[in-house]
């Protein structure tokens, strides 16, 4: 039988004390973190509603002793020489290295729709972000009341509220990007609640990076209440590991053209941020993608291809830090794997368009994934059973057939939305985010263009 599991962060930098007044909870599932870099998790089950010291030191010794090690050691070679060279010793005295350079302007972008309840949970972890210099904007996309837009004016005085009325998650992400006034844009979504250090790690990323133009990071439950939110988890979750990654496509020295294609590995649309003028040289995200159009979803993941395939650098850097509320019941766990399914496909089906010269290899992955990732799951699960139900993987297994067909259907509604609402331009209105940089030819000057170059 199902007994939620206590999520929750064990710093390492002070002494650990007793776990107590878990008498609700059969597990104890901690994210350790040193210095507040996320080093793994450690799962401890729990006796009588509570966990000591000596157990819990003892799981994180067993499973990220070599882990510490290194991070302890990472600081001991940046700190300053010491006379008679480095001991080991030394290694638990060394400061962790803060970064004191020149930190750009970030626009937080919240994307929503008729959820207040969660918005304003996101909202009250924003305003505990430590950076100093924030601009925080809520895109509200066509809504049916004005509840948000009370909510932000009366509760959020620092926090800037947009309406687009193209109902369609990508035309809300496309209207931040044009009324940013930040360097960098980070994008998360309002079932989420950020960590205090979660721009200061993204804008670390860029400003000692001039050649990096997206970086994702690290997602985590933020609780685990219900059966359906741990079987999300044990479905492969969010989390991208807890290691920096570097992504770019190296074609001059023969790297295969296709490793990009499964763009889930690079993260995920509640955690990523972008300059502000990657768009105006490779356009939009596709507003025939995501939640709002009968795609569901694709659209983080069309912009991670692109932004590989056109050349540039993607940063995954997992002290970036956000905890998404996964779904806490059955039904709602269910459409949201088959919307997996649509949406991936559907992002497959854009890029093939967009890239004739990628469509084999395009064509190839999505063959090969339907077989690994979808059919073959299922055949294991009738020939050995799991706890992990059939029917989710029917579920995704349907939309990504359904994902197949969607994308067009989807293009046309985006067309004729454009045709009704018209184009809307940049804000021109003055403000302190400087001039935007002169659009590449063929790029996006207006949502009408945004993010559709196929």
């Amino acid at each position: 039988m199902f007994r939620s599991i206590k999520v929750l962060d064990i710093g390492l930098s002070g002494a650990l004390s007793d776990l107590e007044g878990l008498a609700d909870y059969g597990m104890l599932k901690a994210l350790v973190r040193l210095h507040g870099t996320p080093l793994g998790y450690v799962t401890v089950p729990l006796s009588g509603g509570r966990c000591t010291a000596a157990t819990l030191g003892k799981a994180i010794l067993a499973h990220h002793s070599w882990a510490i090690v290194r991070h302890l050691l990472h600081d001991g070679l940046a700190a300053p020489p010491q006379p008679g060279g480095l001991r080991l010793t030394d290694l638990l005295k060394a400061p962790h290295p803060v970064y004191t350079g020149p930190l750009p302007l970030v626009t937080v972008a919240i994307c929503t729709r008729d959820r207040t309840a969660n918005l304003s949970l996101c909202l009250d972890s924003l305003a505990r972000l430590a950076y100093p210099a924030l601009d925080l904007v809520v895109v509200d996309n066509a809504p049916s009341s004005d509840a948000t837009e009370r909510l932000v004016g009366a509760r959020y005085a620092n926090v800037r509220y947009l309406r687009e009325p193209r109902p369609g998650l990508d035309w809300a992400r496309n209207r931040a990007a044009l009324e940013a006034r930040g360097e960098i844009i980070a994008y998360t979504d309002d079932d989420v609640v950020v960590d205090p250090g979660w721009v200061s790690a993204l804008a670390r990323v860029f400003a000692e990076n001039a050649e990096v133009m997206a970086v994702t990071g690290l997602v985590v439950p933020y609780e685990l209440e219900t059966e359906s939110q741990l079987l999300f988890e044990q479905y492969g979750g969010f989390g991208r590991g807890f290691e920096r990654k570097w992504y770019r496509l190296e074609r001059e020295y023969g790297e295969r053209d296709t490793l990009h294609i499964g763009a889930g590995r690079f993260g995920t649309g509640a955690n990523m941020a972008y300059r502000r003028s990657l768009f105006a040289q490779i356009g939009g995200f596709d507003p025939a993608l995501d939640v709002g159009t009968v795609t569901n979803g694709g659209g983080d993941l069309e912009m991670f291809f692109r932004v590989l395939q056109e050349g540039h650098t993607l940063v995954y850097e997992p002290s970036a830090i956000v905890r998404h509320r996964h779904r806490r019941d059955y039904p709602g766990l269910r459409t949201q794997l088959t919307n997996n399914g649509v949406g991936f496909y559907a992002y497959l089906m854009r890029s093939a368009l967009a890239y004739p010269s990628a469509r084999f290899a395009i064509l190839r992955f999505g063959l090969w994934w339907k077989w690994r990732w979808h059919i073959r799951r299922l055949l294991i699960s009738f020939l050995s059973p799991t706890r992990f139900p059939r029917d989710l993987i029917l579920a995704e297994l349907r939309g990504a057939f359904s994902g197949l067909v969607r994308y067009q259907k989807a293009r046309r509604t985006a067309a004729a939305l454009t045709h009704t609402f018209g184009a809307v331009t940049r804000a021109t209105a003055s403000d302190d985010r400087g001039p935007l940089p002169a659009p590449a030819q063929g790029a996006a000057t207006d949502l009408k263009s945004l993010g559709s170059r196929v």
